[in-house]
């Protein structure tokens, strides 16, 4: 089964636009609990290890805004600099899948204090 570029071109759009929207968030999260925020005690609370999870927080924010430049570049060349062609079906799988991936794997790891 296959797609036109054009459909796919759109599909980049979108998760362009929500990887950015997810880089916003995450990078809002940070910033209202660095140290000198008066926010951080409302958000961090009791929580056993707030340094991590802000760099987790902090990891994330730049995969989103990796996968939001990548998206939005890959619309921008389906859309202006390909004619309509078509492209399989299973791009778009793999293409979620790799993001999902990536951020399985960074928000996984560990701050380790050296």
């Amino acid at each position: 089964m296959q797609i036109t570029s054009i459909s796919m071109s759109y599909f980049f759009l979108v998760v362009g636009v929500l990887s950015l929207i997810f880089f916003i968030y995450f990078k809002f999260i940070v910033i209202k609990t660095s140290s000198h925020s008066d926010n951080r005690s409302k958000i961090v609370g009791n929580m056993k290890d707030p340094d991590s999870w802000r760099n987790s927080n902090n990891k994330m924010s730049y995969v989103s805004l990796f996968w939001a430049i990548v998206s939005i570049g890959a619309f921008i060349y389906l859309k202006f600099f390909i004619s309509a062609t078509l492209i399989s079906i299973f791009i778009p799988f793999i293409y979620l899948a790799a993001i999902i991936i990536s951020s399985f794997i960074f928000s996984s790891k560990k701050h380790k204090a050296s």
